[in-house]
């Protein structure tokens, strides 16, 4: 199986961050526990968000926020907690180089806010657009594989809506 390219997203992205189990069965189109209390908890506060902020769909993105500040273009990517960081980090990066490589940006930044704090502030250097471009080829021959990883226990076990394919 040959994976499209195309078909990664922000949130596949921050799953294979999180766990690579995880993103192979996201890729799958196999659902979560939809009862799941961070499931419901995380729709609910997409619910409040959609009536404060906008989301910005492009192509296959859906992130918070985009602006223009001192001529460069900033995305904020918003996130209920930071229990994850180097998720939203992958996240958030690859809503950048998405749209620096689609729209032929010269300067996008983005930064990442829980609450009312900034989390973290990440620049669209060349280093980072060429480190997302290796993790998005990684991916794909990643999710070619025709079975999911073993199971391996981690810290986002206990709150994951697919603990159950992994239990």
């Amino acid at each position: 199986m040959t994976f499209n390219q195309d078909l990664i997203t922000g949130t596949l992205i921050h799953y294979y961050a999180t766990c690579k189990r995880e993103a192979w069965l996201y890729s799958r189109k196999i659902s979560a526990d939809q009862w799941d209390e961070n499931i419901k908890m995380g729709k609910a506060l997409a619910e409040i968000k959609e009536e404060q902020l906008h989301d910005f769909p492009f192509s296959n993105l859906k992130f918070d926020k985009i602006n223009k500040q001192k001529g460069h273009y900033v995305v904020t990517e918003y996130k209920k907690s930071m229990s994850n960081p180097q998720g939203a980090k992958m996240q958030l990066l690859f809503y950048m180089w998405q749209l620096k490589t689609s729209l032929k940006l010269k300067v996008i930044n983005g930064k990442v806010v829980s609450g009312r704090t900034t989390h973290f502030f990440i620049e669209g250097n060349e280093a980072n657009m060429k480190m997302m471009e290796e993790l998005i080829d990684e991916i794909s021959q990643f999710l070619e594989q025709p079975t999911p990883p073993p199971f391996e226990k981690i810290k986002f076990c206990k709150g994951c809506g697919y603990r159950d394919y992994c239990l």
